[in-house]
């Protein structure tokens, strides 16, 4: 077990450059031949915003969970890092087998692949950050000493994204419906992770838990926290302990399955 982890490891650090390099290339890639290019990275976070603003602010007359701010500031900072992070999600299942044409033409190291597209979703959330910071601080949102931990979290997404890449690229190699029964997950995952709404509403104690067992709660939280409830990351120990163990546990049993599957990787693709 040691063994595939070290190695999985490995291959991630030799090939940083080259998975960061292949990231940027992607997200150039998908917006090369559009009129706007790169700044759909911004216009599609901003639609999406408009639309869950009109529906749950004005069309349920949804008010803001916590404190002064409005609901279009607290969703904003929730809901553009889970851009980001589902598409790091769907875009590290299908890595191995979007990128199968160069595997096949070309030696590179297996596992940096899953890694190269997380890396990708994280360039596309440091963006999506500048612009929510920029946003809540026109709409009067104060500056805090908390915005230096933005970083934290991001590394927390990665790391998260990281485990899980390893987990469902191999999945969706050897089972090729996982990729359509993933996106429902992660359909599921938006609507109840505290994205829309506040897990400040849940009055039943045992179903609080349940959600605080969602490890895409304490990034949104970590995020909100940074930004409007200024709070720092150890001032939540048990989340925080919670969150990194579960991380780690992810990281090693992606290792573990990513090994011993990858073998018969180049025939399946």
């Amino acid at each position: 077990m040691f063994k595939n982890i070290v190695t999985v490891t490995k291959e991630i650090w030799e090939n940083r450059r080259r998975a960061y390099n292949l990231a940027k290339y992607s997200l150039k890639a998908e917006y090369g031949e559009t009129l706007f290019g790169f700044f759909w990275n911004f216009f599609n976070p901003a639609l999406q915003v408009l639309v869950y603003w009109f529906v749950f602010a004005i069309g349920l007359k949804h008010g803001a969970p916590k404190g002064e701010y409005s609901y279009l500031i607290w969703l904003v900072v929730g809901v553009v890092p889970w851009f980001s992070t589902s598409g790091g999600i769907r875009g590290g299942a299908t890595s191995i087998i979007s990128f199968s044409n160069v595997l096949k033409r070309m030696y590179f190291p297996m596992a940096a692949v899953p890694f190269k597209a997380v890396l990708t979703s994280i360039i596309e959330m440091f963006w999506g950050m500048l612009l929510t910071i920029a946003f809540c601080l026109v709409s009067g949102v104060s500056l805090s000493l908390t915005y230096l931990q933005i970083p934290y979290y991001m590394l927390c997404t990665m790391c998260l994204l990281t485990a899980l890449a390893y987990i469902t690229s191999s999945i969706s190699i050897v089972f090729r419906d996982f990729v359509t029964i993933l996106t429902a997950i992660i359909r599921l995952l938006f609507y109840t992770t505290p994205i829309l709404w506040s897990v400040d509403k849940i009055d039943n104690p045992t179903l609080l838990f349940i959600m605080k067992l969602n490890p895409f709660k304490y990034i949104c939280d970590g995020f909100r926290n940074s930004i409007l409830y200024p709070s720092w990351f150890w001032e939540h120990p048990a989340a925080t302990a919670y969150f990194w163990i579960l991380t780690i546990v992810l990281y090693i049993l992606g290792c573990q399955i990513h090994i011993r599957l990858r073998k018969g990787f180049t025939d399946l693709i």
